[in-house]
């Protein structure tokens, strides 16, 4: 089946996506948007700009399984945060840089087709940017969507009490041979 990417293609997509994230980062670092003032509290990672954009973005990812758990948005938003613990620096750095991107309104609206804060959004709203987002042409957009929310579900499913509420018993335990 032909994805209309080639090698080259391949090449060309990651490069732009790295200039663009390059660049969008250092327009944040100038610009004070990506002042880094440690974690949030009671986060490790995550600084509190990054609670604010990401909390209704998971909220409106996990909605039905958070609910399902009898979690809240804060709840994906701290599982997330673990995952990020046994992450490789490198992809944590990469994540940051992503965020720091869609703090700047012009790049969210180049990714998202929306130029208004997350937390800004109702979850009406929210769902349709997201739905928006995920449909979009833009392979750097698609990569974007994929790079916040597949490490969401991972995150959110590797959780025993999560995972049960699929039909799927869990992670499969440790056995000591």
């Amino acid at each position: 089946m032909d994805q209309g990417i080639n090698r080259r293609g391949f090449l060309k997509l990651g490069t732009a996506g790295a200039a663009l994230l390059a660049t969008g980062s250092g327009v944040a670092l100038l610009s004070g948007c990506s002042s880094n003032d440690g974690p949030a509290q009671g986060y490790r990672h995550f600084r509190q700009q990054d609670v604010d954009l990401l909390t209704p973005l998971v909220g409106a990812v996990l909605g039905p399984a958070l609910a399902a758990a009898g979690a809240t948005a804060a709840d994906g938003m701290k599982a997330y945060d673990d995952l990020l613990e046994g992450a490789m620096p490198g992809t944590r750095d990469t994540l940051f840089q992503l965020l720091d991107l869609m703090q700047l309104g012009a790049a969210r609206w180049f990714l998202t087709g929306t130029w208004a804060h997350f937390a800004e959004q109702s979850e009406e709203q929210l769902l349709q940017t997201l739905d928006a987002w995920a449909a979009k042409s833009n392979s750097i957009a698609r990569m974007a969507i994929k790079g916040l929310t597949q490490p969401m579900f991972m995150a959110w499913y590797v959780k025993p009490a999560a995972a049960s509420t699929t039909g799927y018993p869990g992670p499969p335990a440790k056995v000591l041979a």
